[in-house]
């Protein structure tokens, strides 16, 4: 389980042209909740978060003003559906000792055998909802699919979880092996009659050559 470090400060001003301004200003507003206790209206900097959010990274240490540090979880991030910009997130408390729900990515290793046979290897599942205590709970589900071979199918059901377990169905495809299809060209065929036509044409043709007509 990847950890991450993130510092916050404490947002006071609210409204659209306070938010638009904190943007501008490279600050991204947040709320950050917790079990039992107020929401709290936070702003992070954009720069400290955006290579966490690239990251494998699952539990955040959150930083407050006054040093006191929190183990958290993204809970939602707000994106801009056209630049993907993020422009809101929410983040909730949690206890190392209390089962969380998270999202982690599937990632496939090695080659499969079907593909060597000329199959095409489709990665249909990439993203899986596990639950299970914070630090039990991998950056990422790794499915070895070296195995399967033209026609297989490897399923969520298929995977063994230790000490966690899945939220998404399990009967999901993550993946398999197809047969390459075969593109078949059509050839136009010569509307009905046009063949006789073009034979009779090239006659008509060579009689006049013969004949020595026009």
């Amino acid at each position: 389980m990847a950890e991450a470090v993130l510092h916050c400060e404490l947002r006071q001003e609210k409204g659209s042209q306070a938010v638009k301004a904190m943007r501008r200003n490279g600050k991204i507003p947040a709320v950050y909740y917790s079990h039992g206790k107020e929401s709290v209206p936070i702003v992070l900097d954009e720069k400290e978060l955006s290579p966490i959010l690239h990251r494998e990274v699952n539990i955040i240490d959150l930083v407050f003003p006054d040093k006191k540090e929190q183990k958290t979880i993204f809970r939602e991030i707000q994106k801009d559906p056209v630049t993907e910009d993020v422009l809101h997130l929410d983040l909730m408390g949690i206890k190392l000792d209390e089962n969380v729900r998270l999202t982690i990515p599937i990632l496939l290793k090695g080659t499969p055998a079907g593909v060597k046979e000329g199959g095409i290897l489709e990665h249909l599942l990439r993203e899986v909802v596990v639950e299970g205590l914070p630090l039990d709970i991998p950056e990422h589900l790794e499915v070895d699919v070296t195995d399967l071979k033209i026609g297989d199918v490897i399923k969520l059901e298929d995977i063994t979880a230790d000490k966690f377990k899945f939220v998404t169905e399990i009967h999901h495809a993550v993946a398999n092996v197809i047969q390459p299809r075969l593109v078949v060209e059509e050839v136009e065929e010569p509307a009905e009659g046009a063949e006789e036509g073009a034979i009779e044409g090239e006659e008509a043709s060579a009689t006049a050559e013969e004949t020595g007509e026009e």
